[in-house]
């Protein structure tokens, strides 16, 4: 498979059912208006990633989408089944608590950064 195998217009279209997922999962999982504001902003930073390493980066717009849209889909498919865990930890780190009581337990870490690392593999597979 390579990404400029599909068209723009379709990475465009997955691009914005990615950013829909990460949004209607994560915001609705952060316990304050706060955490939701910044997961409001998290795809805002994606995309300005993106937009650099497609101008700085000489990317292809396929390739630039694909890896936004993959590394998206990470996020809320690396924390699948977390969501009390997650939201505690945040709502602990808005709080000001402890460090250790923010940190998350050994089993989410491994979860999210095996699925991290398959999209990441994903992505090198794709380009």
């Amino acid at each position: 498979m390579n990404a400029a195998a599909i068209p723009v217009p379709a990475w465009w279209l997955i691009a914005t059912v990615t950013t829909a997922a990460f949004l209607m999962t994560l915001v609705s999982w952060m316990p304050t208006r706060r955490l939701k504001a910044r997961m409001l902003l998290a795809p805002v930073g994606m995309a300005a990633f993106a937009t650099v390493h497609y101008y700085a980066g000489g990317m292809q717009p396929e390739q630039v989408l694909s890896m936004y849209s993959v590394v998206v889909l990470a996020f809320p498919l690396g924390l699948l089944g977390r969501r009390p865990e997650l939201a505690r930890s945040a709502a602990n780190e808005e709080r000001g608590g402890l460090a250790r009581e923010s940190q998350w337990s050994v089993a989410m870490t491994v979860q999210f950064l095996v699925v991290l690392l398959a999209a990441i593999g994903l992505w090198l597979w794709l380009i």
